[in-house]
């Protein structure tokens, strides 16, 4: 039957996390407490010899330009140069940088003051200046108010008026500086102005002699009037042959219309005729007598050849009235296309008049536009220089303090209850994150929730470090037939009372004892459970196996041979082999000759055969084997045993290392019946054990003698 140790992170689960970080500093209590201690008194240590640091606030107006005093521009406005953030930007820069700081040391001879590094180098030296302007720089602050124009300038000082004054006169030297620069660039931009002036004079003079002598070499004498009557005739010849065109076209069609009728007489403008319908009239009066004439006469009766005759000579008349309307047309039509060939004409004669000006005023115009680009351009120049020469004299700005500093009341620097606080919280955060980072790095098993979380696996007891004797003797509890109670025999009864119920049917059980590495007590826990377990009235045997480096013998004081070589190479037996302990009903088994290569000796079938006569004579035994970590000898006995026991020293070993070697036994396919926490520092970790154990200390155990050894000193198993 095997045990394989259970998921650490699953075990790791049951506690809160609360909780977990409790126990971690309840166990590093005395770290934790020596560090808060330490960072509380450093920062009441600096609060209180801190000198006072006073604060002075100076606020500065920046405006978006000059105020407007003139109705024009200044040359250096900052408009023109374009408005943006950028020039906040650049103010700020400008507050703190070297240049200004410089002329504020200068103005106050900071120089000269200690605060300021004054006396460290020669008076008046150029390193004596940077020096203070360097200290002035690490006391300045310069922030801007959001959603403002204003600019708050701070400055500390161990001194409340050296504080003001320096905000101040940082204020008043920035304005200052601001004019001056203002002034320099008015002045140089005259100065400019003034050349540009004399350069711009001489091209407007020469594009004028180059004008004039156009004009007399060309004969162009009021060329720009000309051109307007000839603009002005060109737009009316084409307007009026417009219309001539339009009304020529429409006479063309209209005789056309009546050159093509198939009855003139039918044309609109005929049947508009007066004369012909006064001539149809008669026309149909005389027909209306020839018809009645014919019902009373022949037809070559004298009347109806009469009206006959009227009838023919109103028809050519109506005749000869319609071709001459037509005619009429024509001539009409003749008429308009010989004005619109006038017209033509005069407008051709206009567009070549138009072109030859044009021709001959090119240069002129070239000219020209350079004469009154050059006279705008001359005009400018000189309003802008007397803008300029005014601006000079106008000692105006968009710099100026809105709230001056004063005196302060308080010091900003120490604030010993905030800062008391703050060495609280500074105290309390690192001395717990230092237990913490401690706890993570510290990998080895402490504590029991460093076996049941961390390992996975049964605590079956916690065996701390046995007291030194009087004499200084510190030999196992029961061999040495000491009386003295205490946590350290108690563990060992818990460990006998675990390993009692760990099988619900009597019957002789096989124990093996091993650990991960050697130094961890095993051999130490060996003996004293099998005394432990002696003690109860039943046999028991004590087997020493660890075939590398036995030690039971030397610590019980008896001899090793014969022991287990001997009997696994069958040189004796187990009863002559067993020697009694005096005083106990515990039988030991050394571990026998010395042999060259005992991993060859050691094999199942042997060691199952020792096992076996064992266990008719005794109620327990206890088999003392080598290390897991080191050799392979207690992986060979342990399928074969009833279960196994792994001894971790406390704070020895790591965690990894413990549960590989639990990971290997039960691989083996033994069963691992827990693990015991050797040399567990219970007046360490009281809290850990007291949760789990009811008990802290050896005190309850102690009788009252015991109780008052103050200067016993604790060694390891």
């Amino acid at each position: 039957m095997s045990s394989a140790p259970a998921d650490p992170e699953s075990t790791a689960r049951e506690d809160k996390p609360l909780v977990a970080y409790l126990r971690v500093i309840l166990r590093y209590w005395r770290m934790v407490a020596a560090v808060f201690v330490s960072v509380v008194a450093l920062a009441a240590l600096k609060s209180f010899t801190t000198r006072p640091v006073y604060k002075a606030e100076a606020q500065i107006l920046i405006e978006r330009e000059n105020p407007a005093i003139l109705t024009f521009k200044g040359v250096a406005d900052i408009n023109e140069r374009g408005w943006a953030d950028d020039y906040y930007q650049t103010q700020y820069k400008i507050l703190q940088g070297r240049s200004l700081a410089r002329k504020v040391v200068e103005e106050l001879h900071l120089q000269d003051d200690p605060e300021f590094g004054g006396g460290s180098v020669p008076h008046g030296g150029a390193e004596g200046v940077d020096a203070a302007v360097d200290a002035f720089l690490d006391k300045l602050t310069v922030q801007w108010i959001r959603n403002s124009r204003l600019v708050t300038v701070a400055f500390e000082s161990n001194r409340p008026e050296r504080a003001a004054q320096a905000a101040n006169m940082l204020a008043q030297v920035y304005i200052r500086q601001a004019l001056d620069a203002r002034y320099e660039t008015s002045t140089e931009a005259s100065r400019w102005l003034a050349r540009q002036i004399e350069d711009q004079r001489k091209k407007v003079q020469e594009a004028e002699v180059a004008l004039q002598a156009l004009r007399e070499k060309e004969g162009i004498v009021n060329i720009d009037e000309r051109r307007m009557l000839v603009d002005q005739r060109l737009k009316d010849l084409g307007a009026t042959l417009t219309g001539l065109k339009s009304q020529r076209l429409q006479k063309e069609g209209l005789v056309r219309q009546m050159q093509g009728a198939r009855d003139p007489e039918e044309l609109p403008e005929a049947l508009r005729s007066r004369l012909i319908e006064s001539l149809r009239i008669d026309l149909a009066r005389l027909e209306r007598e020839r018809a009645e004439l014919g019902e009373r006469y022949l037809e070559h009766h004298p009347e109806v050849l009469k009206v006959q005759k009227q009838i023919e000579e109103t028809r050519r008349t109506i005749a000869a009235e319609s071709a001459r309307i037509i005619r009429a047309a024509e001539n009409d039509y003749q008429a308009a296309a010989a004005q619109e060939k006038g017209v033509a004409s005069a407008l051709e004669a206009a567009k070549a008049e138009a072109l030859d000006l044009q021709r001959r005023g090119v240069q002129y115009d070239s000219l020209k536009r350079e004469l009154e680009a050059a006279k705008d351009v001359l005009n400018s120049l000189l309003a802008r220089h007397e803008q300029a020469n005014v601006a000079q004299e106008l000692q105006s700005s968009n710099l100026r303090v809105a709230d001056p500093a004063t005196v302060p009341r308080g010091a900003v620097r120490p604030r010993r209850l905030l800062d008391l606080l703050i060495g609280l919280l500074l105290g309390g955060g690192f001395s717990v994150g230092l237990a913490l980072l401690r706890d993570h790095l510290d990998d080895t098993l402490r504590a029991p929730d460093d076996v049941r979380l961390g390992l996975g696996a049964p605590l079956l007891t916690a065996i701390p470090p046995r007291l030194r004797t009087a004499n200084g003797n510190g030999g196992p509890a029961a061999a040495a037939g000491s009386e003295e109670e205490g946590p350290f025999r108690e563990g060992y009864r818990l460990l006998r009372t675990a390993l009692a119920h760990s099988w619900p049917e009597p019957a002789p059980r096989v124990i093996l004892v091993t650990s991960t590495a050697p130094g961890e007590g095993k051999t130490m826990t060996s003996i004293n459970l099998a005394l432990a377990l002696a003690s109860a009235g039943e046999r028991a045997l004590l087997i020493d196996a660890d075939l590398r480096k036995p030690q039971a013998h030397d610590v019980l004081h008896v001899q090793r041979s014969p022991g287990f070589v001997d009997l696994l190479t069958g040189q004796t037996g187990l009863s002559s082999a067993v020697q009694p302990l005096p005083g106990t009903s515990l039988g030991f088994l050394g571990s026998g000759s010395s042999v060259a290569r005992p991993g060859d000796l050691l094999t199942a079938e042997r060691f199952a055969r020792l096992r076996d006569e064992a266990r008719r004579l005794y109620r327990w035994i206890v088999i003392d084997s080598s290390p897991v970590g080191a050799v392979a000898d207690a992986l060979v006995m342990a399928p074969l045993t009833d279960g196994v026991v792994v001894v971790a020293a406390a704070e020895t070993v790591p965690r990894a290392a413990v549960r590989r070697t639990l990971e290997r036994v039960a691989e083996s396919g033994a069963r691992v019946l827990g693990v015991i926490l050797n040399r567990a520092r219970i007046d360490r970790y009281p809290y850990a054990y007291r949760y789990h154990y009811g008990h802290a200390d050896g005190s309850y155990h102690q009788p009252p003698a015991a109780q008052d050894r103050t200067a016993q000193q604790r060694v390891a198993p």
